[in-house]
Formats: C-alpha cells, sequence, structure tokens
C-alpha cells in the first residue's frame, strides 16, 4: 500500500529513465517481504504441523512448534527495522499470550480457537485507533524510512483525503480480522481436529488477499492520488 502515499511527489525531479528504475527497486522491497511473510506466517507453520503429525508427533507439541516460523518473522522485523514500533510489540504480545495459554490448558481445540481470539484482539486494536492515528498509517510510517516516510507524515498532515483513505482502510482491516476471528473459532470447534490448521489458514489466506486486493485498487484509485496531491500542494502554496 506504501506505494500509494507518494506517487508523483518525488517523479518531477527525475527523468523518465531514472523514474522507472527507482520504482521498480521501490516495489521490490515490498513484494521480498510479502513473500518472506507468507513463507514464515503461512507456508512454514503448515509444514511443520504436518510434517510432526505425520512422524507421531502429538497434536499439542505439533501445534507449538508451528508457532516458531511467525515468531522469527515477528523477529526479523524488530531487527530489519531496528525498532519495535506499534505492530511489533502487537505481534510479539500475541506470540507470548498464545505460547502462555497453550501452556496453561494444553487443549487441542483451545490452542486452535487462541489464533482467532487473537486475530479479534487485533481487529479491536485497529478499530480502537480510528480516534487518533489509524494502525494502517502507523503501519505505513514504521515500515518505510527516510524520504517516503517524510512524504506520509507530510500527507497526514496535510491531506484531509489522505486521512479518510487511512481511517477507512483501517476501519476495513479491523472489521475483517474481527470476521476472521468468529470463523476462525466456530471453525476450530466444529473441524475434524487435524484440519483445523489447513482450513483455517487457507481462510484466512483468502481474507487477507482480498482486504489487500481492495486497499490497493480504494488507495491506489486516481482520483484519491489527484486529491491528495493537490491538497499538498495547495497547502505548500
Amino acid at each position: 500500500m506504501s506505494e500509494m502515499i507518494t506517487a508523483g511527489n518525488d517523479g518531477n525531479n527525475l527523468n523518465v529513465a531514472d523514474a522507472q528504475d527507482a520504482g521498480n527497486k521501490r516495489d521490490k522491497a515490498p513484494n521480498r517481504l510479502l513473500v518472506q511473510s507468507l513463507l514464515l506466517n503461512v507456508a512454514a507453520p503448515l509444514a511443520v504441523f504436518y510434517g510432526l503429525r505425520a512422524t507421531g508427533t502429538g497434536l499439542w507439541w505439533a501445534v507449538l512448534a508451528s508457532a516458531v516460523p511467525p515468531t522469527v518473522e515477528a523477529l526479523l522485523t524488530v531487527v530489519r527495522e531496528r525498532r519495535v514500533g506499534m505492530l511489533g510489540i502487537l505481534v510479539l504480545s500475541m506470540v507470548a499470550l498464545g505460547a502462555a495459554l497453550t501452556a496453561v490448558t494444553g487443549s487441542p481445540r483451545f490452542m486452535f480457537a487462541k489464533e482467532g481470539w487473537m486475530t479479534g484482539i487485533v481487529g479491536l486494536v485497529f478499530l480502537c485507533t480510528l480516534r487518533g492515528q489509524p494502525a494502517i498509517h502507523q503501519m505505513l510510517s514504521s515500515v518505510t524510512k527516510d524520504e517516503r516516510r517524510a512524504q506520509i507524515e507530510r500527507n497526514w498532515q496535510l491531506s484531509p483525503t489522505f486521512r479518510h483513505v487511512m481511517r477507512l482502510l483501517t476501519a476495513v482491516w479491523g472489521v475483517g480480522l474481527l470476521l476472521d476471528s468468529v470463523l476462525r473459532v466456530v471453525l476450530a470447534y466444529t473441524l475434524p481436529v487435524d484440519s483445523v490448521m489447513l482450513v483455517t489458514t487457507l481462510q484466512y489466506v483468502a481474507l487477507f488477499v482480498a482486504l489487500e486486493i481492495f486497499s490497493r485498487r480504494y488507495g491506489r484509485a486516481p482520483s484519491r492520488i489527484a486529491a491528495i496531491r493537490s491538497e499538498t500542494a495547495a497547502a505548500d502554496a
């Protein structure tokens, strides 16, 4: 989503070739991080869980081991950014809370249902940020650097359209995560226990893709980008 924030504001001082090259470099980093996130948060947990189950490992230990890759991804994010932002604190807190609850209960279905409860907590956190700086804005600011981060903050200060986009996207993601939470909990207690992880993971991926597509299309709409440019330019003038 961060590509929509600074589009058009830094291209005035570049020729066409330089602008295209800079754009390609900017696009590669988010794509690489997205692939890393999908591998560590989706593919790796499934591989660990079903690999261990195939070898006869108990359900409790298989679920616990499947939480290792997402924990690694959260720590890599903190190391990469060299600071613990809102997202890093949230992810690490969820991992710690999930591990503690799993150790206390030991219930196989609760171990799966807790993922839904924690997703719901994230959704509520998103919605609670709507009164101040919305979560999507904070996340974009935390994963960008230097001029791009400065441009995001400048847009937030000067563009009502930008602020509206950030709040609407935060609301959409918050509601979406709450719906995901309900589905995960229901599925955790109704599906065969060994099918829960696969079904809930696929359901989450489908939701994430739908939210991401909506965010990109809504945030990158030419009319909204033009309005953000116009409002920031008018404020400068």
